[in-house]
């Protein structure tokens, strides 16, 4: 459109919207110009009209996300019922609520920030869409994708596309846990108990705290494979596996699987005495297996030997070199018979 001697562009986009039966449909031209609101440019603020207010509710109500316009103080001034639906309430509930009260307090901040950034033009096309979360009307929380636009009049209002990443996040987490964890024993791999190590090794230097590792191996693991089979050797180890995650303190460690028949624990804010209970606990607990029901001899015995370090006042200056202390340990506890604890010197 032009005005004056200067031509200011309203960008358009032609966005499928939904009928009520959730067939696909397009709003009248002639009224909407088959606008998504969320992807309209309002770079050029000031210079051509805004959809009246009194259209905004019919314009949004069609769109298939959930969207919601609000005025400067951040009072909802109109909302769709996909909207409405998400956040839990009835449209007519909505108007009139303010809408960074459903926003979880950490992200509060962060979308005033994008509303202070309208105000002052800085919103673009191009502006990433804000990951946040919003607490509905039943305390569900739910993880979202939060699209802003700002429309320039004289009083101000932002259009909010939400999209939700419940099950986009559920994914994700999925998809790290499988990355994490040893699919044998269910406890975490070795790249997650190396990523695990070197952030407790900085948070304990941080705050000065202690930090300890125990490594466990199976003792004459070889041997039991020989003899009963891979199968029940990996059901040995799926045992083993359980008995030690019973004797890391809830919240204070993790357990991994590290290679083969050992296992490894990082014990943040534990020191040499408080670790040494965590490795008897682990021998107790080994020692109480039984075998009997995998079809295996009633005195069949399996036993672990054990070594472990601690960074108290500075002596390893990696979390590596506190690690290969705590293998030396162990290998220390295999040459004295066995199903021993040993301590670094």
């Amino acid at each position: 459109m032009t005005r004056s001697a200067q031509t200011k562009r309203l960008y358009l986009t032609s966005a499928p919207v939904s009928e009520a039966n959730g067939s696909s449909a397009e709003l009248n031209p002639s009224l909407y110009n088959r606008n998504d609101v969320s992807r309209i440019d309002f770079s050029g603020a000031g210079g051509y009209a805004v959809p009246h207010l009194e259209s905004l509710p019919a314009l949004i109500e069609y769109l298939s996300e959930a969207v919601l316009v609000v005025n400067s103080s951040g009072t909802i001034v109109c909302i769709n019922s996909k909207a409405a639906q998400f956040l839990g309430h009835t449209q007519g509930a909505l108007r009139g609520h303010c809408w960074p009260d459903f926003l979880v307090k950490r992200y509060q901040q962060h979308y005033h920030s994008l509303v202070d950034m309208g105000r002052r033009g800085l919103l673009s096309q191009q502006q990433s869409p804000a990951e946040m979360a919003i607490i509905c009307a039943n305390g569900d929380v739910k993880d979202i994708e939060l699209s802003l636009s700002y429309l320039p009049s004289d009083d101000p209002l932002l259009v909010i596309v939400m999209r939700d990443l419940t099950s986009h996040k559920a994914q994700c987490h999925k998809l790290h846990m499988l990355a994490c964890t040893d699919p044998l024993t269910a406890l975490a791999n070795r790249r997650h108990f190396d990523e695990m190590l070197q952030k407790c090794w900085d948070e304990c230097n941080k705050t000065q705290s202690p930090v300890s590792v125990l490594i466990v191996d199976v003792d004459y693991f070889k041997q039991f494979n020989d003899q009963y089979g891979h199968i029940q050797g990996d059901e040995c180890l799926r045992r083993i596996a359980a008995a030690i995650s019973l004797a890391v303190p809830r919240g204070q460690g993790l357990a991994a699987r590290y290679g083969g028949e050992e296992f490894a624990l990082v014990l943040p804010y534990h020191d040499e005495a408080m670790t040494k209970a965590v490795a008897l606990k682990v021998q107790h607990y080994v020692r109480q297996l039984n075998f009997c029901e995998q079809g295996l001899p009633e005195d069949l015995c399996v036993s672990v030997s054990q070594g472990h370090a601690s960074e108290i006042n500075g002596q390893f200056r990696t979390p590596f070199a506190m690690l290969c202390a705590a293998d030396t340990a162990l290998y220390r506890a295999k040459s004295e018979g066995r199903d021993c604890i040993s301590a670094c010197c």
